[in-house]
């Protein structure tokens, strides 16, 4: 009796101890992964960053003009901001008024 309630508890312990390392190594495992996948996105984040920038430099009106002063012979002319649309519902609509003052006139 009491050497099998002595082996049962040793088989037991032996059983968890086992189970506990298994667990850990996996726990260590994922951390190991999560740590990287972390870094990686970092990079990512900075390379982002990094491509924000040189957009919105490139992209701005006066770099612009001065590429196209550099590059190209023909002369531009900016556009006036109540000429740009938003959307094509805003186009439709001036284009709508434009045609009506013209047909009003020509009565």
């Amino acid at each position: 009796m009491f050497k099998s309630k002595l082996f049962i508890s040793l088989m037991t312990f032996i059983f968890f101890m086992i189970l506990t390392s298994i667990i850990k190594n996996q726990t260590r495992l994922l951390e190991k992964n999560i740590v990287k996948a972390n870094n990686e996105i970092n990079i990512i984040k900075f390379d982002l960053y990094e491509t924000q920038l040189d957009y919105y430099y490139l992209s701005s009106p006066e770099v612009l003009i001065s590429r196209i002063n550099e590059f190209s012979s023909e002369n531009y002319v900016a556009m006036d901001h109540s000429k740009i649309y938003l959307n094509i519902q805003d186009f439709l609509n001036e284009k709508y008024k434009s045609t009506k003052k013209f047909n009003e006139k020509k009565k």
